[in-house]
């Protein structure tokens, strides 16, 4: 009986030299990793069955080296800077910006400041 962990594993019979058939359990394969806002597919950031293949990648390697990189797409990311910019140039307030995104806001502005 497959234990536990091994229940949502996805299962294949082999064939053995004598004969009998044996189950195997699988991993399945991470899905790709999405953008925290618009749930799109993020590029340029990898996924693999086996984790110490993405742990012998550098760090460059893993995400992209942006603000924001591994977290939102590229549509996302320019919507949150424009935001940023309209706040830091007091065009907008805080209040007035979309919930969704006051907090990337807040953040990108503490980057910008550095």
């Amino acid at each position: 009986m497959p234990t536990r962990h091994e229940r949502s594993s996805e299962k294949k019979f082999v064939k053995l030299t004598a004969g009998k058939t044996k189950i195997k359990y699988f991993k399945g394969k991470p899905k790709k990793h999405h953008c925290a806002l618009c749930q799109g597919m993020l590029f340029g950031v990898p996924h693999s069955h086996k984790i110490h293949e993405l742990a012998k990648l550098s760090k460059t390697q893993k995400r992209p080296t942006v603000v924001f990189g591994g977290v939102l797409c590229s549509n996302c990311r320019k919507k949150v800077f424009e935001e940023t910019a309209k706040v830091s140039q007091n065009l907008k307030s805080i209040d007035e910006v979309s919930f969704k995104i006051k907090e990337f806001v807040q953040t990108a502005k503490q980057v910008m400041e550095k």
